[in-house]
């Protein structure tokens, strides 16, 4: 293959990668995601069950998922992805809206799906088009390359949001048919499958970007299910002790699962922070869409830092960030309390970043998926334990008793309960922080020529 072919095959491998992750993670049901249970007749146990079956499913597959890539090939994860997506969409399409067994069956197994898909492709696509680049002697262009990526998924993103919740309300479609002099109405049974059926389009565009990328060096197939399960086994032993004994890695992901962990538990809140800071309901959707769009912006600032610092000069600064963040979230100031909000998803698209990028460009090629699935594997373990643990403060804090005063002004129960909890989060993350930072230290401290390249 002459130069000239390989750089073509790069691009098209970059652009096919750009445009994967763009429509595989704009989801278009994202707006009414919790309603979209409801409305087919599922409860909100069922909604907790549910969900927590889809995170169960990710944190069981993340690093198999990995080690399968590295074994057999990337591009075949990233195609199983794709179809994943497509299936998990079909089954929402199909599913009644009765609420009987068949519903719940049928969301399970989306849910169930939903986790396979995000297993798969984790670590996967960064690997091949990071790997593309570096067959070419191009890995420096990895940095611009993914705050590209970013930008443009942070675009779809806010279009999907947009858009989404838009086609789910039956007034703004009718009147838009009306203004278009079409005689015709969409009854709102029947929109609810809009934002589906839109995901379902994007999962087509998914699975074309999926196929045509190329793998420069594609894997060999085991000869046998046993022998792949074998090696991909192997491969998961390997990355992970190879991520235990190298500094880098293993600092990326401790400040990867400290700042984490503690953004996705107040995003998760966030419709409840919004309302108690008393922002109007209707501009929930604005604000959320608002946020992902900051994405477009946060990543060149990202690659800015990892060109001028040090990695463990950009963890503390985001350290930093998100403890201001946290304190100003704490004190639910009507109104400008959305300022300390900005800050902590900021902070969140940062790291994201940063950590994809430190560890695409230290990771080796063979181990270079299954690397990035224990990044994936460590921040949803860790989501899942402070979940709990918020769970836990909610039931303890109740038990308690709170002052519906707070801070001069009258809240009702459940919100003075919530932001008695807010007021926690700032002093749980210099916990984690200090037992992260001590456990580093104590991991590497009989080898101190070996933490050179720390995070």
């Amino acid at each position: 293959m002459s130069q000239s072919q390989k750089d073509r095959q790069v691009q098209g491998n970059l652009a096919r990668f750009i445009c994967f992750r763009m429509f595989f993670n704009a989801r278009f049901y994202y707006p009414v995601f919790a309603l979209l249970f409801l409305e087919h007749g599922l409860t909100w146990e069922e909604f907790g069950i549910l969900n927590g079956i889809w995170a169960l499913s990710i944190i069981l597959l993340e690093v198999p998922s990995g080690a399968l890539a590295d074994t057999i090939g990337r591009k075949r994860l990233i195609v199983l992805a794709a179809l994943c997506m497509m299936i998990e969409m079909l089954a929402l399409l199909f599913a009644p809206m009765d609420g009987g067994a068949s519903v719940f069956f049928l969301f399970a197994l989306n849910r169930i799906i939903s986790g396979v898909a995000e297993a798969a492709v984790s670590g996967a696509d960064e690997a091949l088009a990071y790997d593309s680049l570096k067959a070419v002697g191009r890995e420096k262009e990895w940095g611009a390359v993914l705050e590209k990526a970013q930008r443009f998924t942070s675009l779809a993103f806010f279009f999907a949001m947009m858009t989404g919740s838009a086609f789910y309300d039956p007034s703004f479609v009718n009147y838009c048919l009306t203004f278009l002099g079409i005689d015709y109405e969409f009854s709102a049974k029947v929109l609810i499958k809009a934002p589906i059926l839109l995901t379902l389009f994007s999962s087509v565009v998914v699975l074309i970007a999926a196929l045509g990328m190329k793998e420069n060096q594609a894997k060999q197939k085991a000869h046998s299910f046993t022998a792949t399960i074998r090696l991909s086994f192997k491969a998961t032993i390997e990355g992970g002790s190879w991520i235990w004994k190298t500094p880098l890695p293993f600092g990326i992901l401790l400040a990867s699962m400290v700042l984490d962990n503690v953004i996705r538990q107040f995003l998760t809140i966030a419709s409840a922070y919004w309302s108690v800071i008393d922002l109007p309901l209707a501009t929930f959707g604005l604000v959320a869409s608002g946020m992902s769009l900051m994405g477009y912006f946060v990543p060149r600032m990202a690659k800015f830092l990892a060109d001028k610092r040090t990695p463990a000069q950009n963890f503390f600064l985001l350290c930093g960030l998100l403890m201001i963040g946290l304190l100003g979230i704490a004190e639910a100031i009507p109104y400008w309390g959305i300022l300390p909000a900005i800050l902590l998803y900021a902070t969140m698209q940062c790291m994201n970043y940063l950590s994809s990028r430190y560890l695409n460009e230290k990771a080796p090629s063979d181990k270079r998926a299954t690397v990035l699935s224990f990044r994936g594997l460590s921040t949803n373990v860790s989501y899942g334990a402070v979940s709990l643990l918020y769970s836990s403060l909610i039931a303890w804090i109740k038990l308690q008793g709170v002052d519906p005063v707070i801070k001069g002004r009258m809240l009702n129960e459940q919100d003075s309960v919530f932001v008695e909890a807010l007021g926690w989060f700032p002093w749980y993350f210099v916990f984690t922080l200090g037992c992260a930072t001590l456990f580093f230290r104590l991991r590497f401290r009989k080898n101190p020529s070996r933490t050179n390249d720390r995070s």
